[in-house]
């Protein structure tokens, strides 16, 4: 053991030492992923009998999440055909399941906008990588026909939410056990373990179960670098994310997505082990999901700037 785990007391496989994690909660309220209305949006939306007017009544009380929500159901990731201008209307045409992925994405996005990193590249960097894997989730959910409703990109945006917490217990030793290079064979689970007594995905699964967040994204979040060991029910989702995560460090090495390697992209076979035509069509469209992600996503980052 090295740096900040030398002081920690030994940790279990799925829970952050206890110092970590007593850490983390001095800082809860800057660190909330859900606000107030936010949660209370996403469970009236739950409710089979809810109303247009019950929800967009909770939305539009935080001003702020009323105007993200409909930025984001404008913008290329749901390419509208004409200008949504009124919630109502972004409710009737997206769903209440969209709708509440949109809220959770822009409730995110308000979080890492706001946490205090004494190095702003790395905001900057793990922020594009979230994007560049939540684009690229939504491109293979719509190519491969998998069939998500925009928990894809809420998944992607989201499942390396660990590295930023970690960045922002210690930027020092964070900067140590993650060299952001983005490649992720080898040591790199290794080096956090060593230096903080956990990884972020076991950190950022645990926060984000803390915080209340739904059951498929604190699996994606935990899972995404092992994604045959989490749960049945959200394998799927956890295994598209990881497949995204892959291609999306390939893009943040500065490799040209013709040179794209689908061959080396493992969490396709857990994607694919129910659906033989999944490989096939992955390795026929790997490199343009690729292209048109790169081209989408700095439109997804301009509006997140404004969450």
């Amino acid at each position: 053991m090295s740096g900040l785990a030398t002081t920690s007391e030994p940790s279990s496989i799925s829970v952050p030492p206890k110092w970590l994690r007593a850490r983390l909660l001095t800082q809860a309220d800057r660190l909330q992923m859900l606000p107030t209305i936010a949660m209370e949006a996403i469970e009236i939306a739950k409710d089979p009998g809810c109303s247009i007017i019950e929800f967009t009544s909770v939305v539009e009380r935080d001003l702020k999440l009323a105007s993200d929500l409909l930025r984001m159901a404008n913008s290329v990731l749901h390419s509208p055909t004409a200008p949504i201008v009124r919630l109502n209307q972004a409710v009737v045409r997206l769903g209440f399941r969209q709708c509440q992925n949109l809220i959770i994405a822009s409730s995110i996005a308000s979080l890492i906008n706001r946490v205090t990193l004494n190095e702003e590249w790395i905001r900057a960097l793990l922020w594009r990588h979230g994007f560049l894997t939540a684009t690229i989730s939504l491109h293979l959910n719509r190519t491969l026909n998998i069939g998500f409703q925009g928990e894809e990109f809420t998944a992607g945006l989201i499942h390396d939410i660990g590295r930023t917490l970690l960045a922002v217990v210690d930027p020092k030793w964070f900067v140590v056990s993650d060299h952001l290079d983005f490649r992720e064979e080898g040591d790199f689970l290794c080096r956090e373990q060593d230096v903080f007594g956990t990884d972020h995905a076991i950190l950022g699964g645990w926060f984000a179960a803390y915080s209340g967040l739904p059951q498929p994204l604190v699996e994606v979040i935990r899972f995404h670098h092992a994604p045959a060991e989490s749960d049945d029910a959200h394998q799927l989702l956890v295994a598209l994310t990881a497949v995204a995560d892959h291609m999306a460090n390939h893009i943040q090495r500065d490799e040209r997505p013709c040179d794209y390697d689908f061959e080396s992209n493992a969490a396709i076979d857990v994607l694919a082990s129910d659906s033989c035509h999944v490989r096939t069509q992955f390795s026929n469209v790997a490199v343009t999901v690729i292209e048109e992600a790169v081209q989408d996503v700095g439109e997804m980052m301009q509006l997140a700037c404004h969450a």
